[in-house]
C-alpha cells in the first residue's frame, strides 16, 4: 500500500477498503469560528443581499468548485499510475476469497435452505447483529469474539456445535478473508452484509447498494463521502474501484451544485443520506449501469434472467455466479407456479364440467323419481296391490339407466385409449422414417468423404515413399563418406565421452532411486492414515444407515397401529353415540301439550263465558235504562214484564220473613234478581255451546290424530322404501369397490426399484409401469414381494434389503442362494484390492458343475474357458 500523505495537505488515498478523495481536517476552533462566520453571513445576506450578490456568489463558487474538482481529479489520475497492478490483483483475489468463504458458510448452516423459512432466516440475522453488538460497540471484531457469537446463533437455530469441524474450518476461511491487514479483526458489518448478500442474492442493484448503505455504514441515516469506498467494496470489483469513485465523485458534485441554496455549507459539507446517494444513482453518468446487459444471460425468453451493466462490468467472478444462479432458479420457480397454477385452473374447469353433468344426471333422475312418486300418490290406495311391481320396474328402469351409463363411459375410455395408442403408434413411426432417412443421408455422404480422404492418402503417400527413397539414398552416400572421415578421429573421444556419460548415468540411476524409494515411503503412510480415516467414516455411515432403515420400519410399524386404534376408536365412537341417541329418547318427558292445550282452551273457555255474562247484564241494564232502537225496547218491555211478575214474589218473601217492605224497594230487588236470572240463562246457554264445541274439537281432534298416523304410516312406507334403496346401493359401491379392489391385486403388483430407492406398480396384463398407487385402491396398499434386494450404498458397499419387511443386513440373508463366484472389492480403499465372494444372488439357470452363479461371474466364466484360461 502506498504511504499516506500528511494530514494537513490534501491528499487523495487508495485504500484497501477505500478509494476516495478525502480533505485535511479542520481544528474544533477553526471549525467553530467557520460555523460563526456562516452564521454572520446568512443573517446579514437575508437582510442585504441583491439579485446582483447572489449572482456573484453563485459564480464565486462554482469557479472554486471546479478549481478543486480538477485539482483532486489530477491528483487521483497521478496515484493511479503509480498504483501498482499488483496490489489491484491482489485485492481481487481477496474479494473472490470473501465471497467463496461466506457462500460455504451460508451452505454450511443452511444447506439447501429448502427447510427454512423467511422467519427462521431474518430471526437468525437479527440475532447474529444483536450479538454483534452486544459484544462490541465498535465497528471491528476479533476472532474469539467473532466465533463466540456464530456458534451461539448456530446452536440455537441450526443444532451446530463447536465440534463440528466443517463449520470450525469455514469459519476460519471467513476470518482470514475478512482479516486482508492481519490486524487480527476485521469490520462485523462488513461481515453482516455479506451474509445478508449472499441469503438472497436475486434483488435488484439499486436495492442492494442501498443495503449496503445502511448495513455498512454507522447506526445514524448518513455516511461520509470518504467512507464510500467501504460501503461500495463488495459490490465492486478492486480494479474497477477508482473510475467509479470517480464517477460517484462527480455524481455527488452535481447532486451538490443543483440546490439553490446554501452552496457553500453543501461544497464543504461531505455528509451522505440516503437520499442523496440515491439522487447519486439517478445521474446520467449511472445511467448505463442500470440498463440491461447484452449477453446472453440477459435476454432470456422461457426463464428470463435479468442482468445489469453493473453486474457484468463491475461484480466479480463468483459474486456474478452466485447472482446470475439464483435469479435463474427463481426465473423457473416463478415458471413452474404459473404452470402448476394453470394446471390447477384446467384441472377445475374440468372438475366443473363433470359436476355439471353429475348435477345433471341427478336431477334428471329426481325428476323421474318425483313423476313417479306423483302418480303413485294420484292412484292411491286404488292401485296398491300394484305397488309392488312398480317399485321392480322402477328398479329395472334404474338399473339399465345405470348400465347403459356405465357402457357408454367404457365405451368411450376403450376408444381414448385406442385412439392413444393409435397416434403413438403413427408418431413413433414418423420419427423411426425421419431419423432413417438422416442417418442414410448422413452414411452416405460418409462414404464418399472416406473414399475421397483415403485416395488422397494414397498419392501422397506414393510421393512421399518415392522422394524419402532419394533422400535416404542421398543420405547414406554422405554419411558413408563421414564416417570414413571421422572414425579415425573419434574413437579416442568416444571412449572419454563414454566413461563420463555411465558415471553420469550412474549418479542420476542413484538419485533417482533414492527418490523412488522416499516417495513409496510416502505414499504407503498417506495411504494407511486415508485408510484409517476412511475406516473410521465407514463406521460413522454404515450406523447411520442403519438408524435410517430402522426409522423407516419403526415409521411403518407406528403407521399401521395408529391406522388400527383409529378406526378401533371409530367404533367405539360409533356406539357411544347410539348409546347416548337411546338413553336421550328414554328419559325423554312425557308429551303433556295436548292436556295443557285443552286446559287453555277450557280456561279461555270460562273466561269468554264470564265476559259474555258479564255483557248480558251490561246489555240488560242498558236495555231498562235507555233503549236505543226498538230491538232494545222490546227487550225492556220483556224484563219489565218479568219484573213485574217477580214482584209479588219477592214481597211474599219479605212478608215470610217479616221484614218490612215497599212496593218501589221491592221493583228494584226484583229487577236485579231478574237481571241475575237472565244472566245464569246466559251462562247456561254459554256452558252449553262450550260443551258442544268441546265435542266438536275432540271429534276434530281424533280425526286428525287418524289422518296423523295414516300420513306417518304412509311416510313410514316410503322412507322404508327409500331406506332400503340406500342400503341396496352403499352394498353395491361396496362390493364393486371390495371386487375392483381384488381385480387390482390380481392385475397390479408393487416393485421396490432399485436405483431410486422407491416403490413402482406394474400392469401383470400390459406391462404398463407407473410410479402412483392405482387409484381403485384407495387407502388400501398392494403388499410389496417379501424378497431380497441387493442395495448399493454412497461409498458402493452391497447390503441387502428387504422391502416387505422394511429388514437390511450387511451380510447375505441364510435362506437366499447366493453366487459361489468371487470378485474383487474395489469398494474397499486398500492396495492391494481384495477379492472375495460375489454379493450378488444366483440364477437356476446359470448352474456349472453343481454350482450357481450370477449372470456376470457365468459370462466371464464361460468367455476365460472360450479363450482357455
Amino acid at each position: 500500500m502506498p504511504p499516506r500523505p500528511a494530514d494537513n495537505q490534501p491528499c487523495v488515498s487508495i485504500d484497501y477498503n477505500n478509494i476516495t478523495t478525502t480533505s485535511s481536517p479542520m481544528s474544533p476552533n477553526k471549525r467553530e469560528k467557520s460555523l460563526e462566520t456562516r452564521d454572520e453571513k446568512r443573517t446579514r445576506g437575508k437582510k442585504f443581499m441583491t439579485g446582483k450578490r447572489e449572482h456573484y456568489d453563485s459564480l464565486r463558487h462554482e469557479r472554486q468548485f471546479s478549481k478543486i474538482l480538477r485539482s483532486s481529479m489530477s491528483e487521483l489520475d497521478a496515484i493511479n499510475r503509480n498504483y501498482p497492478t499488483d496490489y489491484v490483483e491482489r485485492d481481487v483475489v481477496a474479494q473472490e476469497k470473501m465471497w467463496m468463504s461466506i457462500i460455504n458458510l451460508q451452505h454450511i448452516l443452511f444447506g439447501n435452505g429448502e427447510q427454512w423459512s423467511e422467519y427462521r432466516v431474518g430471526k437468525l440475522l437479527r440475532d447474529l447483529h444483536d450479538s454483534f453488538f452486544q459484544l462490541t460497540t465498535k465497528r471491528v471484531i476479533s476472532r474469539p469474539q467473532f466465533e463466540t457469537c456464530l456458534f451461539k446463533v448456530a446452536r440455537g437455530s441450526t443444532h451446530v456445535t463447536s465440534k463440528d469441524e466443517k463449520l470450525c474450518m469455514a469459519l476460519e476461511a471467513v476470518y482470514h478473508s475478512f482479516d486482508r491487514l492481519d490486524q487480527k479483526a476485521f469490520d462485523w458489518r462488513l461481515f453482516i452484509f455479506f451474509f445478508h448478500f449472499a441469503l438472497d442474492p436475486a434483488n435488484s442493484v439499486n436495492d442492494q447498494l442501498l443495503s449496503a448503505f445502511s448495513k455498512i455504514g454507522d447506526k445514524s441515516s448518513c455516511i461520509d463521502l470518504r467512507d464510500l469506498g467501504l460501503a461500495l467494496y463488495p459490490l465492486v470489483r478492486a480494479d474497477a474501484a477508482s473510475d467509479l469513485l470517480s464517477l460517484m465523485d462527480n455524481a455527488w458534485a452535481e447532486v451538490k451544485t443543483s440546490t439553490n441554496h446554501e452552496m457553500e455549507d453543501n461544497l464543504e459539507s461531505t455528509l451522505l443520506s440516503v437520499n442523496i446517494f440515491q439522487q447519486m444513482l439517478r445521474q446520467k453518468c449511472f445511467q448505463r449501469y442500470f440498463d440491461q446487459s447484452d449477453s446472453h444471460w440477459g435476454r432470456g425468453r422461457i426463464f428470463p434472467v435479468f442482468i445489469y451493466q453493473w453486474e457484468e462490468e463491475l461484480y466479480n467472478v463468483t459474486l456474478f455466479q452466485l447472482v446470475r444462479e439464483s435469479r435463474r432458479d427463481r426465473s423457473i420457480a416463478e415458471k413452474l407456479s404459473r404452470d402448476r397454477s394453470r394446471t390447477k385452473l384446467d384441472a377445475w374447469r374440468q372438475w366443473r364440467e363433470y359436476a355439471r353433468y353429475q348435477s345433471l344426471l341427478r336431477w334428471s333422475l329426481e325428476q323421474i323419481n318425483r313423476r313417479i312418486e306423483v302418480w303413485r300418490k294420484h292412484r292411491g290406495l286404488l292401485a296398491f296391490w300394484r305397488s309392488s311391481i312398480r317399485h321392480h320396474a322402477v328398479l329395472q328402469i334404474q338399473r339399465v339407466w345405470r348400465g347403459h351409463i356405465g357402457r357408454n363411459v367404457a365405451r368411450q375410455c376403450w376408444t381414448i385409449a385406442t385412439s392413444a395408442t393409435l397416434i403413438q403408434t403413427h408418431f413413433r413411426m414418423y420419427i423411426a422414417k425421419k431419423q432413417l432417412d438422416c442417418l442414410s443421408s448422413k452414411y452416405n455422404w460418409a462414404i464418399v468423404e472416406v473414399q475421397r480422404y483415403i485416395r488422397g492418402a494414397l498419392g501422397r503417400n506414393f510421393a512421399l515413399t518415392r522422394l524419402l527413397n532419394l533422400v535416404d539414398q542421398t543420405h547414406l552416400e554422405n554419411v558413408k563418406e563421414r564416417e570414413r572421415l571421422e572414425l579415425g578421429r573419434g574413437v579416442a573421444s568416444l571412449t572419454k565421452l563414454q566413461a563420463r556419460w555411465r558415471r553420469k548415468v550412474a549418479i542420476a540411476e542413484l538419485a533417482s532411486l533414492r527418490m523412488k524409494y522416499r516417495r513409496e515411503v510416502q505414499a504407503q503412510s498417506a495411504m494407511e492414515a486415508d485408510r484409517k480415516s476412511y475406516r473410521r467414516e465407514r463406521l460413522i455411515y454404515e450406523r447411520q444407515l442403519e438408524h435410517f432403515y430402522k426409522s423407516l420400519k419403526e415409521e411403518q410399524e407406528n403407521t399401521i397401529r395408529i391406522h388400527s386404534k383409529i378406526a378401533h376408536d371409530q367404533v367405539k365412537v360409533r356406539t357411544i353415540r347410539r348409546r347416548l341417541y337411546n338413553d336421550e329418547l328414554k328419559n325423554a318427558p312425557p308429551d303433556n301439550s295436548e292436556q295443557l292445550a285443552t286446559e287453555k282452551w277450557m280456561v279461555e273457555s270460562q273466561a269468554k263465558v264470564e265476559s259474555g255474562v258479564k255483557a248480558a247484564k251490561t246489555h240488560c241494564i242498558h236495555c231498562l235504562d235507555q233503549p236505543d232502537n226498538s230491538v232494545e225496547k222490546q227487550t225492556r218491555l220483556a224484563i219489565m214484564k218479568r219484573v213485574k211478575e217477580r214482584i209479588p214474589l219477592v214481597l211474599k218473601r219479605a212478608d215470610e220473613r217479616h221484614v218490612p217492605m215497599e212496593t218501589k224497594e221491592a221493583k228494584q230487588i226484583a229487577r236485579e234478581e231478574v237481571i241475575q236470572i237472565i244472566a245464569e240463562e246466559e251462562r247456561a246457554r254459554l256452558n252449553n255451546q262450550m260443551e258442544e264445541e268441546f265435542a266438536q274439537r275432540e271429534r276434530r281432534k281424533e280425526e286428525e290424530k287418524r289422518h296423523v298416523a295414516a300420513r306417518e304410516k304412509e311416510a313410514n312406507a316410503r322412507a322404508t322404501i327409500y331406506a332400503i334403496q340406500l342400503v341396496a346401493k352403499a352394498c353395491r359401491k361396496w362390493l364393486a369397490r371390495k371386487e375392483l379392489r381384488r381385480l387390482c391385486l390380481e392385475t397390479f403388483e408393487r416393485i421396490f426399484d432399485v436405483d431410486s430407492h422407491a416403490f413402482y406398480y406394474k400392469n401383470k396384463v400390459t406391462g404398463v409401469t407407473s410410479w402412483t398407487k392405482p387409484k381403485s385402491m384407495g387407502d388400501f396398499e398392494i403388499p410389496a414381494k417379501d424378497e431380497w434386494k441387493l442395495l448399493r450404498d454412497a461409498h458402493n458397499f452391497p447390503y441387502y434389503f428387504n422391502p416387505c419387511l422394511m429388514e437390511m443386513r450387511w451380510t447375505p440373508p441364510r435362506e437366499v442362494d447366493m453366487c459361489c463366484g468371487s470378485v474383487p472389492y474395489t469398494w474397499w480403499h486398500e492396495y492391494p484390492i481384495p477379492t472375495g465372494a460375489c454379493p450378488n444372488f444366483s440364477c437356476d439357470s446359470n448352474e456349472v458343475d453343481g454350482k450357481r452363479y450370477c449372470d456376470e461371474c457365468f459370462s466371464y466364466r464361460s468367455s476365460c474357458q472360450s479363450e482357455g484360461f
